[in-house]
């Protein structure tokens, strides 16, 4: 039996044994195998300090490759040219690890070096045909895991990190031939400028100055929406063509200018190229993506523009300014007068049809504004938006980069299973083990997903189990045997307290602190993606060097149980299944759950003792008394007047949410994400009209 790690031993290893404070990025130089730490100081400001390390790899079999031409006395001489020591590592019998990285090996010269010692000999770790003999991580990602740091210790809260944002307004898409008229700069300590691009060389001047204010400054984090794929690079032909001295402008720490390479975003089961662009001491990072791989999971998400969004969260200001994309260039630069409510934001030039007589008619209502001040506010409100966005989108990065040893711009764009793998890999470097030979990756049945009867229905509760596939592990311990320790176990348990703490404390204050409640609630949500994704890398093995497809396939089994366990009982209670999926199922209520009542005999955790239930409430706590074991249960997700079922996964639910209907579109029959926003408003008014009628039809399935 292996022994249970303490939740206290996994605190301090994912919060990084080191303590030092207010590191928010860490930069390599590989000419001299040094690393700065960029720390801003809540005193002294934005700082940098050097360290050293000792750059590692793991490496597994090499016998049979012909290393060094097998020669022993070559490679030995190679080994004290470069610098290199060799560890055997623990493998505890396990078979998987004694196939897999079974050595570490590390150069006391310099990254290079290390790896220059298993080119020299024939091997390149980056080469596709050996990759699967040897686990790399960048040097950044090396340094963090060996000294134990963290990024972000000392900084409690999101809002806590200097944050810069920024957007462009320009005349049209081309750089080639367009040009900027508008950069709007953001932080979140009170600056707030829209730096003009008129005069004489106004425009040179204006990339000149947004470059100043990164410079003087100084932020953590420098953001802007869409900017990798459309601000950047227009920011920079710009520049090009103006003849800007970017790189100049741009070594605010070192002699490195601006750069730009090839990143991945991760979204879902895609991966998306895109540029990334990096200033050396600052974290560069597009907020869209973010977005992006929130809506690449949530259905509910329908578009990533970033007034959609902002909508989405509720956090819209009710006086916006909104300019056509088209016609800003003009309104801006032949600067005519209009008449503006400033409640509203709304605007009409003078002069046009309906304007006669309008500060008369309504006194003090309108004001009159140039056509510049209109494109400026609209730009202070993109702004504005990006920095809401940005503050509720953001969360999840922030909370991981403390812990998960590597950079905040990778944690922004990289997949849940590589997440996982750095933490595995930095607990087998603390504990000496070796890292396990990949599962072959296999197909196995899933969750269950049907449509048990279509149509029309009214008096809608979905229920679904609190975290299925991880709930599952941890009562019924399935993970991988190679595991050695159980530490996957003990962490799933630590990450899965931590939501629930969060969880709870957004509830509490729900009502006497919302704006606190909402702050855990972002904190919380993040935690159960994370979490949830976890079975994921375990079915991902070619990622994830820890998967096991026994396992997933284990739970997977369990889970199918459960559900149909779940929708059994009820259909005892009189409810009618209407749709399943995977962890939840939709049902029609009886008349007769309103009279349910239910008093909580305390078996499991999840019921109150003593407590009297009434309603579905009732039923939810009979089942989870009877059923459930120790940390799983079932929830109510929502209750919801009427929906139609089309086909599976395929169905329309009406949803009273704070008082406002909201309607929920799932499955690609229904809509798209590249279906235009005018087509879903018109299917969301045209979807409540129907969703309003009191009788459709039920025609069962099964």
């Amino acid at each position: 039996m292996k022994e249970v790690i303490s939740q206290e031993v996994i605190e301090n290893f994912l919060n990084g044994g080191d303590p030092e404070e207010f590191i928010v990025g860490v930069e390599y130089d590989y000419p001299t195998n040094t690393i700065y730490k960029i720390i801003q100081d809540p005193v002294q400001g934005k700082i940098i300090k050097s360290d050293t390390f000792t750059p590692f790899i793991w490496v597994g079999d090499l016998s049979g490759l012909n290393f060094y031409g097998g020669s022993k006395s070559v490679q030995k001489r190679r080994m004290g040219e470069f610098g290199i020591l060799i560890e055997k590592l623990e493998t505890q019998g396990n078979e998987r690890l004694e196939n897999g990285m079974t050595h570490l090996v590390k150069s006391i010269k310099s990254y290079t070096d290390l790896i220059s010692f298993f080119r020299m000999g024939g091997l390149n770790p980056w080469d596709e045909k050996y990759r699967q003999y040897f686990t790399v991580l960048n040097p950044v990602e090396q340094y963090l895991i060996q000294k134990k740091k963290r990024l972000f210790k000392g900084v409690d809260e999101y809002s806590g990190v200097n944050r810069f944002v920024f957007d462009i307004e320009t005349t049209g898409l081309d750089p080639e031939t367009c040009v900027i008229i508008l950069i709007g700069v953001k932080d979140n300590r009170g600056m707030n400028e829209t730096i003009p691009a008129f005069g004489e060389d106004g425009e040179k001047k204006c990339i000149e100055r947004f470059f100043k204010y990164i410079k003087d400054l100084k932020p953590t984090i420098v953001a802007g929406y869409n900017s990798a794929f459309f601000d950047w690079p227009f920011i920079l032909k710009r520049a090009e063509i103006l003849g800007v001295d970017v790189d100049g402008l741009t070594q605010i720490f070192t002699s490195q200018g601006m750069k730009e390479k090839e990143g991945m975003l991760k979204l879902a089961n895609e991966v998306e190229p895109y540029k990334q662009h990096v200033i050396w001491g600052f974290n560069i990072i597009d907020i869209a993506h973010s977005v992006r791989r929130a809506q690449a999971i949530n259905s509910e998400i329908k578009s990533w523009g970033l007034k959609y969004i902002t909508t989405y969260l509720e956090k819209e200001k009710p006086n916006r300014v909104y300019v056509d994309g088209a016609k800003i260039s003009k309104i801006y630069l032949d600067n005519e007068s209009y008449y503006v409510n400033p409640k509203t934001g709304g605007y009409k030039q003078i002069g046009e049809p309906g304007t006669e007589n309008l500060t008369q008619k309504y006194p003090g209502k309108f004001e009159i504004w140039t056509g510049r001040k209109i494109v400026e506010q609209y730009l202070d409100d993109d702004l504005y938006e990006t920095m809401v966005v940005d503050d509720s989108f953001s969360q999840s990065t922030f909370l991981l980069s403390k812990l998960v040893p590597t950079t905040y711009e990778r944690i922004a764009t990289m997949g849940t299973a590589t997440l996982w793998k750095i933490i595995m890999l930095a607990w087998s470097y603390e504990h000496n083990l070796a890292i396990p030979a990949k599962d072959e990756k296999r197909a196995f049945t899933g969750g269950l997903s049907r449509l048990l009867n279509v149509g029309f229905a009214k008096n809608i509760v979905k229920f679904d189990y609190s975290s299925l596939y991880p709930s599952i592990q941890l009562v019924y311990d399935v993970f991988p045997d190679c595991d050695v320790m159980g530490v996957q176990k003990s962490m799933l348990k630590y990450f899965r307290n931590i939501r629930i703490k969060y969880k709870n404390l957004a509830g509490e204050l729900k009502n006497s602190d919302p704006a606190m409640s909402e702050v855990y609630d972002r904190k919380q949500l993040p935690i159960k993606i994370f979490i949830n994704a976890y079975f994921g890398s375990l079915s991902a093995p070619h990622v994830f060097p820890w998967g096991e497809m026994n396992s997933g396939e284990t739970i997977t089994c369990i889970g199918r149980q459960c559900l149909r366990m779940m929708i059994m009982f009820y259909m005892k209670k009189g409810y009618k299944p209407l749709v399943m999926d995977t962890d939840g199922v939709n049902f029609e209520t009886p008349e007769s759950a309103k009279d349910a009542v239910y008093v909580g005999k305390g078996l499991n955790e999840l019921v109150t003792e003593g407590k009297e239930y009434t309603g579905i409430e009732a039923h939810t706590a009979e089942f989870n008394d009877i059923f459930m074991r120790g940390e799983m249960g079932l929830d109510i997700d929502y209750v919801a007047p009427a929906c139609i079922n089309v086909s599976r996964k395929n169905y329309i639910i009406k949803i009273i949410k704070k008082g406002k209907e909201k309607i929920k579109l799932t499955g690609n029959t229904i809509k798209s994400k590249k279906m235009q926003q005018y087509i879903v408003d018109f299917l969301d008014e045209g979807l409540k009209m129907l969703l309003n009628l009191k009788e459709w039809y039920i025609s069962p399935t099964i």
